[in-house]
């Protein structure tokens, strides 16, 4: 019995992966996605180094932006392979979580100065920005999330929450533009900060008051700026 409520929930899972996109879906794919990815790191930091400790991208919430905006864009253009073999999956979502991670550290360095992972002392890496070990875990989870947890989102969206969350998906929606914009202020502020530039305004002497460098290197444990690894 168990074993067909499996089959239906998973059937139903498949045709509703299958419907066409919305604005409404992706929202909440980026939102889900980025607290499940928060919460695998911050399990496997536990796991692989007996610490408890944050891995949340933003000041506020436990969600990591990276992970939420790379199981969107992983969705759009790897999901019409979901027909293919896993071999096929496999690879182009360790091309594609290559490149993407690539460009998010190029990009954090560029806007905010810092560095949030640093793979220089691992073999098989590319600028200290990927790894390729790193690189076939994209891959793996491409197959994994494409056959599974896709499915299974988009049925808990379109079954669970559509119906009843409308209130909800409003609240989330301004806490998550609130709390990255507060994060994206923070550390932009610290790139100052460490440039020298004063704080000349209200909301300088605000950020520097309530989110100073010991306070945000606490926040971001993994969090560097490129001297400290030689760069």
């Amino acid at each position: 019995m168990q074993t067909s409520n499996t089959k239906v929930l998973m059937e139903q899972a498949r045709k509703a992966a299958e419907a066409p996109q919305s604005l409404y879906r992706v929202f909440w794919l980026f939102v889900l996605a980025g607290f499940l990815g928060d919460l695998i790191e911050t399990v496997f930091w536990l796991i692989t180094r007996g610490q408890i400790t944050n891995r949340s991208s933003l000041i506020v919430g436990p969600f990591s932006v990276v992970w939420g905006l790379g199981a969107v864009l992983l969705t759009l253009l790897i999901q019409p392979l979901a027909d293919r073999g896993a071999s096929t999956i496999f690879a182009a979502g360790t091309l594609f979580g290559g490149g993407f991670e690539y460009l998010c550290s190029w990009i954090q360095e560029k806007v905010f100065g810092v560095w949030f992972w640093y793979y220089g002392h691992l073999p098989f890496n590319l600028n200290a920005r990927i790894n390729l070990v790193f690189c076939f875990f994209w891959g793996f989870a491409a197959v994994v999330w494409i056959r599974s947890i896709y499915p299974l989102f988009c049925y808990f969206i379109e079954m669970r929450l559509r119906p009843r969350a409308k209130h909800l998906t409003v609240f989330v929606a301004v806490f998550m533009s609130l709390s990255i914009l507060l994060s994206a202020a923070a550390l932009g502020r610290m790139e100052q900060r460490h440039n020298g530039v004063p704080a000349v305004s209200q909301v300088s002497v605000w950020l520097d008051k309530n989110f100073p460098d010991t306070w945000l290197s606490q926040r971001y444990p993994s969090m560097h700026f490129p001297e400290y690894y030689g760069h």
